[in-house]
């Protein structure tokens, strides 16, 4: 609560703490001598009781404010706040009743009753009863400027007038069959505006949402927060087409720029250049960069580069299999374009990763070779690099996957995507996560995943509040996405509301999540012959490839012993959720273990990594 807000909570409830401790006390003294109601009110403030109160009730806010804020770095329990709060609470009415009996004096602790109205130093006492309200408030009000300024977000460069969103170009074909062309040429577009080192450029997955939508540049100019937006179609016929680009201001819709351009299929790539080029000049912005230049590769490679990436889009196995196909025949064609490289780096990765299609020994190896060769083709490229990353990442070989993460920033330091994935790479350094996400967010607010991310990330750090409004901002685009429940069901677990956890871990459809869920609910609430079933259950199922997640149960559970077992079983198995899972607050309470440190010093993290040492 604000500082302002809590002043008036006390203005308000002040008067009502008066009248009522006022009855309080005329009903404690029944047996003495009948007083007036004006002598007890009297009575109260001569003896400081209501001084006394503010003062309990402030300090005791400030207790609550600091202990919220220490308990978790130190992986305290939940329920240890609750009952410093009960305690606190517990602790209010005991104190009045030893401000109405007692007083302080140069003596000791004396009776009230039995000192002598002229001995009486209650006024003294009031004074510094008095100061100590004022040191306490004002030590409140350092504590929330604090809290408010040192959790500022990621600041993003102000481009002004220089930013642009490139929308998927219509298919104009005579049969409508070419849309892999239309797609990718935008694409392609897309990737050279992004070089030019003063223009921000939204990515494709927040561009090409408006595609078949009949949205008004004006609105998508409010959405992406972009001042231009470039939109054309396309029309290939044999070996010949036709690109018609308009550039359109999104303040008023006017069109700035429009041309239409005939050309043969190989002067394909003179297109993107003259139209990037004039993109460059009505924005007032240089294009003279040699890498700023489309690679110009035989006509029939690029088709089938083009195909191969619009099959990639269609994510399932079957399609990456065509595509790794395409891509590969592409590359026989002409083995001097860097982006058919990447494509199939890329391909190793997730066809690798998410659909199998080659065991990780196999996969791996042969992506790290398609990366290194699209690097040296184009050294320039910041996706190469990030794809390079990505592979090395999963390779285990963290300190160079920082590395060529951190070199594609550079190259491309306001790509929501790039910014995006390289905040999932800072290796235990959650408070750059945020930086990084909120800075993709602004940058370009449609690639959603930024959001679970960041709500993730928020988790656990113990930002609550702000966990669950990101999960909610992405359960808007994605209101029936699997894992929602759960993440709520945990933030609702972390603020000891287990009856809500319960409510929500019910409704979670995603089976592994679901039983791993239920597991942290029932062992807190103290069920342990449910939460034992149920860990028992998840072993079994689970036990041979998610050692990290029951390293993190066992951890939750109080166990370390068994806890170190698994994440050493983890690393072992290279598991890839351990890197991540380091971070749960399950594992908090193990920072002090000397295995801890030992631990993280042997997986080779880079130098900068987040994780505690102690």
């Amino acid at each position: 609560m604000e500082f302002g807000t809590w002043v008036l909570v006390f203005l308000f409830i002040q008067a009502p703490i008066q009248e009522c401790l006022l009855l309080f006390f005329v009903f404690l003294d029944h047996n003495q001598k009948p007083m007036k109601f004006i002598d007890h009110f009297n009575e109260l403030k001569r003896r400081n009781v209501i001084k006394s109160a503010l003062a309990y009730l402030v300090m005791a806010w400030l207790i609550t404010q600091v202990i919220a804020t220490v308990f978790p770095v130190f992986g305290a329990p939940n329920y240890l706040l609750k009952w410093a709060l009960v305690i606190l609470a517990l602790g209010f009415p005991v104190w009045l009743i030893f401000a109405w009996v007692y007083e302080f004096t140069p003596e000791g602790i004396k009776k009230t009753v039995d000192i002598e109205p002229e001995r009486s130093i209650s006024t003294k006492t009031g004074t510094r009863l008095n100061k100590l309200i004022i040191i306490t408030l004002t030590m409140a009000i350092v504590l929330l400027l604090a809290d408010r300024f040192t959790n500022d977000t990621a600041q993003v460069v102000a481009y002004g007038d220089q930013s642009i969103a490139v929308m998927a170009f219509s298919d104009m074909s005579p049969k409508q069959d070419h849309e892999y062309f239309s797609d990718g040429i935008s694409e392609e577009l897309l990737n050279l505006l992004a070089k030019i080192p003063d223009l921000k450029v939204i990515s494709r997955t927040s561009s090409f949402s408006y595609k078949g939508k009949d949205t008004k540049a004006t609105e998508i100019g409010k959405e992406l927060d972009v001042t231009h937006i470039l939109e054309g179609s396309i029309r290939k016929a044999g070996n010949m087409i036709r690109v018609t680009a308009q550039l359109i201001n999104t303040s008023n819709g006017a069109h700035e720029w429009s041309h239409t351009y005939d050309r043969e299929l190989d002067n394909v790539f003179k297109i993107q250049d003259e139209i990037a080029a004039v993109v460059s000049k009505e924005l007032k912005l240089s294009f003279t960069d040699q890498a700023s230049k489309s690679t110009i590769i035989d006509p029939e490679a690029y088709n089938l580069y083009l195909q191969a990436k619009h099959l990639v889009k269609q994510n399932t196995k079957g399609a990456y299999i065509e595509a790794e196909a395409k891509t590969k025949a592409s590359i026989a064609l002409d083995s001097s374009y860097a982006s058919s490289w990447r494509l199939l780096a890329e391909i190793y990765n997730t066809g690798t990763y998410n659909f199998s299609i080659r065991e990780p020994k196999e996969g791996i190896p042969m992506g790290l070779d398609a990366a290194h060769k699209s690097i040296a083709l184009d050294p320039g490229s910041g996706y190469s690099y990030a794809a390079l990353s990505s592979l090395q990442e999963l390779n285990w070989d963290f300190m160079a996957a920082s590395k060529n993460m951190g070199i594609a920033l550079e190259l491309l330091p306001n790509d929501g995507i790039i910014i995006g994935t390289a905040a999932l790479s800072t290796y235990g350094d959650l408070e750059k996560t945020v930086n990084l996400l909120n800075k993709a967010i602004e940058v370009d607010p449609l690639v959603y995943s930024n959001y679970f991310n960041l709500g993730h990330t928020y988790y656990r750090l113990n930002r609550l509040k702000e966990a669950e409004a990101a999960f909610k901002t992405f359960a808007v685009y994605y209101p029936n996405w699997d894992l929602f429940h759960y993440m709520i069901a945990k933030i609702r677990l972390a603020q000891g509301k287990t009856d809500e956890a319960i409510t929500e871990i019910e409704q979670e459809k995603h089976e592994f999540f679901n039983l791993y869920g239920r597991n942290f609910i029932e062992f807190a609430m103290g069920r342990t012959i449910v939460a034992n079933a149920l860990f028992a259950e998840f072993l079994e199922k689970y036990g041979d490839t998610d050692r990290a997640n029951v390293a993190d149960l066992y951890a939750f559970r109080g166990d370390y012993d068994q806890s170190f077992l698994w994440l050493n079983k983890a690393f072992e198995a290279k598991d890839p959720v351990l890197v991540e899972a380091l971070t749960y607050p399950s594992f908090k309470p193990m920072y002090s273990d000397p295995r801890w440190g030992a631990f993280i010093k042997k997986i080779g993290l880079p130098k900068d990594h987040g994780y505690p040492l102690k």
